[in-house]
């Protein structure tokens, strides 16, 4: 991960090294929704069957072991956790704090490289060859892919992650964050490229919401309180 102009906030990727002393991961726990959410009624009888996360950008795991934790709870089933992350020092801090390696695995992927994405293919494939996840969660990323990668790079992201999903989870970056991002860049030196070539702007949680229910015909389930950044969980099946 390279810091410019010594800000630990100007990263180009949202690979924040200290991102959860700013950002709980306890208090986004207490957000998520409860078991109706998270277990549609064909699974109720089969505990047999482990209920399957990933967990896109990851960071260094500490919102995923939270998260693993508050699923077998809240569901009372075996819950097996992929966490992966673009900067490879914050998966290697994951793998040295994981306090539960027989349930979660963590993994460096980007998840819009097509070869990097065979690893979760084949974490997929090596679950019972299973085609799905149960849940898909992208908390806090879909600016940092946007930014990187345009509006069609957003899209072909909710598209393959959707393709793969019972459930998606989405907390998507209101438009001031995106602003905010790019002006830390900015006195940093640099820009996103693309920034000022983005279509989605001002509205983009909404243009997120109608491209996952009209585009790829998911139905919004739940949608939490604002966190105190003013960020929404929103909950896709």
């Amino acid at each position: 991960m390279e810091i410019r102009n010594n800000d630990p906030g100007a990263v180009q990727y949202g690979n924040f090294m200290n991102y959860y002393q700013f950002n709980s991961a306890s208090e986004r726990v207490k957000l998520l929704p409860d078991k109706d959410i998270w277990l549609p009624a064909s699974l109720e009888d089969d505990e047999v069957r482990p209920y399957l996360v990933l967990d896109v950008g990851c960071n260094c795991g500490v919102f995923t072991q939270l998260l693993h934790g508050y699923l077998e709870a809240c569901l009372q089933r075996h819950v097996q956790i992929l966490g992966v992350d673009i900067d490879e020092r914050l998966i290697e801090r994951a793998k040295q704090e994981n306090t539960c390696p027989e349930k979660i695995t963590y993994e460096c992927v980007d998840v819009l490289d097509g070869q990097d994405f065979e690893t979760v293919l084949s974490y997929l494939d090596g679950q019972q060859r299973r085609q799905k996840f149960d849940a898909i969660c992208c908390y806090s990323i879909t600016m940092w892919i946007h930014l990187n990668h345009h509006d069609a790079g957003l899209k072909l992201f909710l598209r393959k992650l959707s393709h793969l999903a019972e459930l998606l989870v989405v907390e998507p970056q209101p438009w001031k964050c995106y602003q905010t991002a790019e002006r830390r860049l900015k006195k940093a030196g640099e820009v996103f490229p693309l920034f000022l070539q983005l279509k989605w702007r001002s509205d983009v949680e909404q243009q997120i919401d109608n491209y996952l229910e009209q585009t790829l015909d998911r139905r919004k389930m739940f949608e939490s309180t604002p966190t105190k950044w003013q960020r929404r969980i929103c909950v896709f099946r």
